[in-house]
């Protein structure tokens, strides 16, 4: 019995961690889609109104970059070092129970 609850258990955490991994990959989808979005219209304002002056190049970036931040947290820095620290703890607290 016990074996079945410890399998419950496990099966909805790794659900809830899958379903904030996917939740974080649909909230860059949806940050790609806006900048991708704004920034053609911001450029064909730009080029149509003022092409003198090509000051596009500022919502490129201003948007690019905290748009690369949010891929590099989501595909590099992920969350498996948390899953790991967390792991490393669970695991001083039942050696700490055993001695006991």
């Amino acid at each position: 019995m016990e074996i079945v609850m410890e399998n419950k258990y496990q099966n909805e955490d790794s659900y809830f961690k899958a379903k904030k991994r996917f939740n974080k990959i649909k909230a860059f989808y949806l940050h790609l889609l806006i900048y991708f979005s704004v920034t053609p219209t911001i450029i064909f304002i730009n080029l149509k109104f003022t092409p003198e002056e090509q000051w596009f190049w500022y919502s490129v970036l201003g948007g690019g970059i905290p748009l690369l931040i949010h891929a590099c947290k989501v595909y590099v820095f992920n969350d498996y070092w948390e899953e790991r620290k967390i792991q490393e703890i669970l695991n001083k607290e039942d050696n700490k129970q055993t001695w006991k």
